[in-house]
């Protein structure tokens, strides 16, 4: 198996070598850029022996922008999703734009009917005005008479939105609501902070 040795001055030397396994053509020809790339940059095929320069974006975070809400709201409205406020932009790249990545952290809440019994809430992820995910917030608080259920924790949604395109501007947001026996939902109650954060992602 023959090389190419290239020899330092200084005694040692570097060697291109052929592949161990046989070539699955007889002849494999790679013809090399006629100048340098860039600092950081990688050699890449065409798929035809045609080698270039090309810069490195695969798995890459591209961009990353956040918003923090500690605001507090709350709603008596049935089973009908409302704006918690907590809303965040993003303007994706004009190349290398794969999809992005959103995680969302939301002090939610409810509190029960006068009776006693269950507290439910959910949160909702929307893109414009398209839902892309939610998320189930509940407890129990026991079916005394006159007892008043009553729950609040965070919640957590994160999701990886690939209806997405280069160089568009988005704007994400949160939404919450009440459900089953919930008279009241609450978002960010007690010195609540809620969060969500947006991460392009590069191909």
């Amino acid at each position: 198996m023959s090389s190419i040795k290239l020899k330092h001055s200084g005694g040692n030397s570097v060697s291109l070598n052929p592949p161990t396994s046989a070539p699955t053509s007889s002849e494999v020809a790679f013809k090399l850029p006629n100048a340098d790339g860039s600092a950081n940059q990688l050699l890449k095929t065409d798929g035809s022996g045609n080698l270039g320069w090309a810069t490195d974006q695969g798995g890459k975070f591209l961009q990353i922008v956040g918003a923090v809400q500690t605001s507090n709201a709350s709603t008596t409205t049935s089973t009908s999703y409302v704006d918690t406020g907590l809303t965040c932009n993003i303007t994706t790249s004009a190349s290398g734009h794969a999809g992005i990545y959103i995680m969302v952290s939301g002090c939610l809440g409810g509190v029960g009917n006068t009776s006693g019994g269950e507290t439910t809430t959910q949160m909702n992820l929307v893109r414009g005005s398209t839902e892309l995910i939610y998320a189930h917030q509940g407890g129990w608080a026991g079916n005394v008479s006159g007892q008043q259920a009553e729950d609040f924790s965070s919640c957590a949604m994160n999701f990886y939105d690939t209806g997405t395109s280069a160089s568009t501007t988005y704007t994400y947001k949160v939404q919450y609501r009440k459900v089953s026996d919930t008279s009241q939902a609450y978002w960010n109650k007690y010195n609540g902070r809620s969060t969500i954060y947006l991460i392009e992602v590069g191909a």
